[in-house]
């Protein structure tokens, strides 16, 4: 394992309590190394442009434009990064319309940050973001 290396993670939370707290605690998983966190989505996307993360753990507030205009824009200001849309709530279809706005996976919070961590990493190593393991990922989600 000498080869394997950190896989790069920025998170953008619009809930300016959590942010800081989950770049803690998900960079003190091994395998993880966060790169960046922010509760300003406009200050996180500049973030995410400079810094090419592999993942951006994201979570927007459900005010301002939707959601999932959010997520297609993040998804463009940095096309290589794998998004995840980490969320107390979806709403009915939210899941799916999500996905369409280039979010490789949407997971709940309130689960363990050790298993959020082996979602990511799984995530990462699947690669594309859009892997039957993905779906399986998902499949919590409301679609």
């Amino acid at each position: 394992m000498g080869n394997r290396r950190d896989l790069t993670l920025l998170i953008i939370d619009e809930h300016s309590d959590i942010s800081p707290l989950l770049a803690e605690r998900l960079g003190l998983i091994r395998g993880i190394r966060v790169i960046g966190e922010n509760a300003n989505v406009m200050i996180g996307a500049e973030l995410a442009h400079q810094l090419e993360p592999e993942v951006i753990l994201a979570d927007f507030r459900r005010t301002g434009p939707p959601r999932a205009e959010t997520y297609r824009w993040l998804a463009r200001v940095s096309p290589e990064s794998l998004i995840v849309a980490h969320t107390s709530y979806f709403g009915s279809g939210e899941g799916h319309a999500l996905r369409e706005a280039g979010v490789a996976c949407c997971l709940l919070k309130g689960g363990s940050v050790k298993k959020l961590a082996e979602q990511i990493i799984e995530l990462v190593r699947l690669g594309n973001g859009r892997s039957s393991t993905t779906r399986r990922l998902t499949a919590g989600t409301p679609t």
